[in-house]
């Protein structure tokens, strides 16, 4: 492309015939000008396109490093996510292998105090059978003939008395007033024979 400068420097050969210098000057000069202005915007312009161009340059590694890094957060995201899934899946099976032990524990535990429960209920029914079977005897044997005191038979002993003769100031027995009183008040401890039952 022609500059500035060339057409500045220019210089035409002049005929016999030729054109007039002064009109060719002034319309070179006007072209001069013209030529001038759009060769420096041309230059402006390739300036701003090179700054551009480096721009873009830039922003397309950005874009790439950019991808890069997303490419590099995907993945890393699905490695999380499958750790935590892996995670959560030991943590998960840890927890019920607990849980499992727990109600295992929980259900010895329950059937030795359900075993407890009935050795104790059946010691109850035992001990209660042998409390009824003792107080059944017990009663048997107060109903028995044993126990049968008439008082018909204590008019006997008030008879003996008055013929038996006691020495005076010796001995005197006042079995007959009490017995008159409560016939079992006479009765000593060693008179009464205590039976026991489980021999």
């Amino acid at each position: 492309m022609i500059t500035p400068v060339e057409i500045q420097n220019k210089a035409f050969k002049s005929g016999s015939f030729g054109y007039d210098k002064k009109d060719v000057d002034n319309f070179m000069q006007q072209i001069l000008e013209n030529y001038e202005e759009l060769y420096r915007e041309k230059m402006e312009m390739k300036d701003r396109i090179n700054v551009l161009n480096e721009g873009l340059q830039y922003y397309k590694t950005i874009e790439k490093t950019l991808q890069k890094a997303l490419v590099l957060a995907e993945r890393t995201a699905e490695e999380t996510k499958g750790n935590a899934v892996k995670n959560a899946q030991v943590i998960e099976q840890e927890a019920v292998s607990k849980a499992n032990v727990i109600l295992q524990d929980a259900r010895r535990e329950l059937e030795q105090i359900r075993r407890q429960a009935t050795e104790l209920v059946r010691q109850y029914d035992m001990y209660k059978a042998k409390f009824k079977s003792l107080a059944a005897a017990q009663a048997e044997l107060l109903d028995s003939q044993s126990f049968s005191i008439r008082l018909e038979e204590l008019s006997m002993f008030e008879a003996s008395t008055d013929s038996v003769e006691i020495p005076a100031g010796v001995y005197h027995d006042t079995s007959a007033e009490k017995m008159k009183e409560n016939p079992l008040n006479s009765l000593e401890d060693e008179d009464i024979e205590i039976i026991n039952l489980e021999e």
